[in-house]
C-alpha cells in the first residue's frame, strides 16, 4: 500500500526539475504523510480496542506495521526530494548570478559608452565656450573703437 502512495508522487518527483517543482512535490508528500499519521493514530486506536476482544489484533498490528512501512517511506521520499530541491535552488542561485553578471557587464558597457559621449558633449560645449569669449572679446574691442569714434549708437550691448 505504501508503494502505491509513494508511486502517484514518483511521476512528479522525477519529473521535477526547479526548487519549486521540488517544493510541490514534498507538500503533497506531506500530505500523504500526515494522512499516513493521522490513519496510524486510529489504528492504535483500533489496537486498544482488538486487545480486549473488539476486532483481530493481528489484522490491525499488521496494519499498523504496514503504515509505519510507509510513513518510513515517505520520510525518505520526503528528504531526498528536500535534498534534491536543495541542489536545485542552488543551481537556480547560480544561474540568477550568471545572469546578473553579464547584466552588469552590459551596464557597466553602456555607461563607457555614456562617459565617452557625455566627454565630448563637454568638450564641444568647451569649444563653444571659448567661441563665445573670443567674440565677447571682439565685440568689447569693437565697442571701445565706436566709443573713440564718438558713435555710441553703434554700440552693441
Amino acid at each position: 500500500m505504501a508503494t502505491l502512495l509513494l508511486s502517484a508522487h514518483t511521476e512528479a518527483l522525477h519529473a521535477a526539475r526547479t526548487s519549486g517543482e521540488f517544493a510541490a512535490v514534498i507538500s503533497a508528500l506531506d500530505t500523504d504523510l500526515n494522512a499516513a499519521i493521522v490513519r496510524k493514530a486510529d489504528l492504535v486506536k483500533a489496537e486498544d480496542r482488538a486487545i480486549f476482544g473488539d476486532g483481530n489484533l493481528a489484522e490491525v498490528r499488521a496494519s499498523i506495521a504496514d503504515c509505519n512501512a510507509e510513513i518510513e517511506l515517505i520520510e525518505k521520499a520526503i528528504e531526498g526530494a528536500a535534498e534534491r530541491r536543495a541542489k536545485a535552488a542552488q543551481d537556480e542561485a547560480a544561474i540568477d548570478i550568471e545572469a546578473l553578471g553579464k547584466d552588469a557587464k552590459a551596464k557597466a558597457a553602456d555607461l563607457s559608452t555614456r562617459w565617452k559621449n557625455v566627454r565630448g558633449h563637454i568638450e564641444a560645449i568647451r569649444a563653444e565656450l571659448f567661441e563665445c569669449d573670443a567674440l565677447r572679446r571682439s565685440l568689447i574691442a569693437t565697442d571701445g573703437e565706436f566709443e573713440k569714434a564718438k558713435r555710441p549708437d553703434l554700440r552693441i550691448n
